[in-house]
């Protein structure tokens, strides 16, 4: 636990000399609308897809450009511990658009049990090394990582059910002001209505800049649809979000279903086959000789 405390003052002791916040990735794969939680994705799992930003009043901007920033991304868990996200982001909400190509790691600390107290625990840092799939050694304009620190706990409530809180600690972001550090925290809550076929989940999320709030569709064979808002208490600078991904996640937990049941098939196959031979043993062993 020691060596993770050094990585995290280390992960934010780089960022802490910047006063500027930098934008947030939305809709990430464990995520809420645009601020981390305490988990990762399993090892083996992805998700690839893109997301579009609205800036609302933007009427200034040419009306060629639909969105201001579009980005297309990939998400990927390794070893159950340590989740990798790539972003290729196009923004266009800058007086000089650039496009962007970043890193996004996340480690998880503690793992939250199905049943118990202990909480999900993550440390993590966006925007890793702008620019790092370039040529160019300087990241000129470029924007500085934010760290964090990120916890989540499920609670199961009467009449409310399952939830998710989630809270955490981070710089750039989701500093207060003028504050290098600041916090972050989100509820989180899934849906499995039987008309949607599928899983809906809705999040209510607070950060650096004011409230945020989404809701996105999973349906069963990975395929998402994700809308969101952000800065609900700031109507002037409120923004829209709209994200589509694929995960293989309910893919490969069909397998592993499927797997079970094959299991379970062949055990029931070799327990009939087990119970007819010691049948017919017992058959022949009280069986009556004929009289001679």
């Amino acid at each position: 636990m020691l060596r993770y405390l050094i990585l995290l003052f280390l992960l934010i002791s780089i960022t802490i000399t910047v006063p500027n916040p930098v934008k947030a990735e939305v809709f990430t794969a464990t995520g809420l609308v645009d601020i981390p939680t305490g988990r990762v994705l399993q090892h083996g799992i992805f998700e690839a897809g893109t997301y579009l930003g609205f800036q609302q009043g933007a009427t200034d901007r040419a009306s060629a450009n639909l969105a201001d920033a579009v980005a297309v991304r990939l998400d990927f868990g390794l070893f159950d511990r340590l989740e990798v996200g790539l972003t290729h982001l196009w923004n266009e909400d800058t007086a000089d658009p650039a496009t962007e190509r970043t890193a996004n790691l996340k480690l998880l600390l503690l793992k939250e049990p199905e049943a118990g107290i202990v909480p999900g625990v993550a440390i993590g840092i966006e925007k890793l090394g702008n620019k790092i799939f370039s040529s160019d050694t300087e990241a000129e304009g470029g924007e500085m990582p934010a760290a964090f620190l990120a916890v989540s706990k499920t609670f199961n409530l009467p009449r409310v059910h399952l939830f998710s809180l989630h809270v955490g600690v981070g710089t750039q972001r989701f500093a207060f002001e003028e504050q290098p550090i600041g916090v972050f925290a989100g509820l989180s809550k899934a849906f499995q209505p039987a008309f949607a076929r599928g899983d809906i989940a809705t999040f209510l999320a607070f950060d650096g800049s004011g409230v945020n709030a989404g809701l996105r569709y999973i349906t069963s064979n990975g395929f998402q649809v994700a809308l969101g808002a952000e800065t609900l208490n700031n109507p002037g600078k409120r923004r829209y979000l709209a994200s589509i991904s694929w995960t293989n996640e309910q893919m490969l937990e069909q397998i592993d279903e499927t797997k079970r049941l094959i299991r379970r098939a062949t055990a029931l196959v070799v327990e009939t086959k087990r119970a007819i031979s010691e049948k017919k043993a017992t058959d022949k062993a009280t069986e009556t000789p004929p009289p001679r």
